[in-house]
């Protein structure tokens, strides 16, 4: 399952310790700045420089972060292929005729559109998974906690997450079930075997939050969730490389902002 190699990824890195505040800082940062610099330069830099920090000192696998990076990277370049027809402006750089009244089109414009929108999503996708791979979710809790989040809310998100999974693990044993007795084989079999799957899904569902909310009232539940946090202070050792990080890429925004047009069509 995502969730739990996203866990044991979280719980093992060489970051866990890490202040939450501190990763949160640099990833949201970097994430704000990838937004709106006007290069694709920022991003990719960006990008590039949390990558080899996420597989380099936090020891990430580099196999699993490649898996965690694949799926947005299949939907973002089927979206710039998409965006390359929409976006006009600047000479014709592709074109195809197939037939007479319609041809497709790629332009400059298109191009610079296309690389930007592709190196923002990269840096964006990059330094939130900077933040999903060294951070666990319970650092994320108490955070909130610390923030004055209601505990209501942080306890019905907690169990949420959780569920989320379980039931998405209990689909998956159902369908193969159903698959390998060739309850998909026809489409009238295949629309009766996802309502049985959807109702089973229901009902386990519905049974596991009654077990869940058993089990707390045998345990003394009194409204509130106890979490360990093992997250060391804050300490100006992370604290420094991250604003550098930071600072250097807002100057390399101001760089490019100052950088004559000649420059700038090119980063």
């Amino acid at each position: 399952m995502l969730e739990q190699l996203l866990d044991s990824v979280a719980q093992q890195n060489a970051f866990r310790c890490v202040h939450p505040g501190t990763k949160l800082f640099l990833g949201l940062g970097s994430l704000l700045i990838c937004l709106v610099a006007p290069s694709p330069l920022v991003p990719l830099v960006s990008g590039i420089v949390l990558s080899l920090v996420l597989i380099g000192p936090a020891h990430i696998p580099p196999v699993t972060y490649g898996k965690v990076l694949l799926g947005p990277a299949v939907f973002t370049v089927i979206s710039v292929v998409i965006l390359l027809f929409l976006v006009g402006g600047g000479e014709v750089v592709w074109q195809f005729s197939p037939f007479a009244g319609f041809s497709l089109t790629i332009t400059e414009g298109a191009v610079r559109e296309g690389v930007l929108v592709l190196c923002r999503v990269f840096g964006c996708s990059v330094s939130l998974f900077f933040i999903v791979l060294t951070t666990p979710l319970t650092d994320l809790f108490n955070g909130m906690k610390r923030v004055r989040v209601p505990v209501e809310l942080i306890d019905l998100m907690m169990i949420t997450y959780r569920y989320i999974f379980i039931a998405y693990d209990l689909a998956g044993e159902i369908w193969r079930a159903q698959v390998m007795r060739l309850g998909y084989r026809r489409p009238v079999e295949a629309v009766r075997s996802f309502s049985m799957l959807s109702g089973m899904l229901f009902i386990s569902s519905w049974n596991a939050g009654e077990d869940l909310v058993r089990a707390m009232d045998s345990r003394c539940y009194n409204g509130v969730f106890p979490s360990l946090e093992q997250a060391e202070p804050v300490s100006l050792r992370s604290v420094i490389p991250a604003v550098l990080f930071l600072a250097f890429l807002i100057g390399l925004c101001g760089v490019v902002l100052m950088a004559p047009d000649g420059v700038m069509t090119v980063i």
